[in-house]
């Protein structure tokens, strides 16, 4: 898969961030609100005297970064650190129009940050789900899917918009709810 560049700026022209916003993974609705994520220096890219940081693609909602690990400070500010052998997996849940995102962790690491599509969320959500290594969690999906520019959230979650997502061992698989249904029945 491709590669997805995101700017990155300096507070105090000294520690690198980015602004969780521009992540835009899955290109689903409009994005307005949300809180920096800092970062090693040592992942900071430079070219034509643009800084920015070059996450992999996994898939069309999931995006990694190799040798890191996102630590949350005491006051929840998230800096992702340094470290060898580590992987760390973004994933992107949108909201339907004017909807709302419920997941829960199952198994493993993982950290939610929430960026609002107005100044006060009301025309929906996006959560960032940073997972550090291999993680198993379930999903729910709400709000309008038949307004412009949402259409695609079906394709990518599936018709319940509910499910589950595992990474393991560098793989990302989504068991949509209808997926589970079969199986069980």
């Amino acid at each position: 898969m491709n590669k997805l560049k995101v700017q990155v700026e300096l507070k105090e022209n000294k520690y690198p961030f980015y602004k969780d916003q521009n992540l835009n993974i899955t290109e689903i609705g409009e994005r307005e609100r949300s809180y920096p994520i800092y970062l090693s220096s040592r992942f900071v890219q430079e070219e034509n005297g643009e800084k920015f940081i070059e996450f992999q693609r996994i898939n069309e909602f999931v995006v990694k970064l190799d040798n890191a690990k996102l630590v949350q400070t005491e006051k929840g500010t998230m800096v992702i650190k340094f470290e060898p052998n580590a992987v760390l997996y973004i994933i992107e849940l949108p909201s339907g129009y004017r909807g709302d995102v419920y997941n829960k962790t199952i198994n493993g690491e993982c950290y939610e940050s929430v960026i609002l599509r107005s100044p006060k969320g009301s025309l929906g959500i996006v959560k960032h789900l940073y997972c550090n290594g291999n993680a198993e969690m379930q999903y729910e999906i709400t709000g309008r899917t038949r307004t412009a520019g949402y259409h695609s959230l079906e394709s990518l979650f599936g018709e319940n918009l509910s499910g589950k997502i595992l990474i393991q061992n560098g793989q990302v698989k989504v068991i949509f709810d209808e997926e589970l249904d079969k199986l069980l029945s």
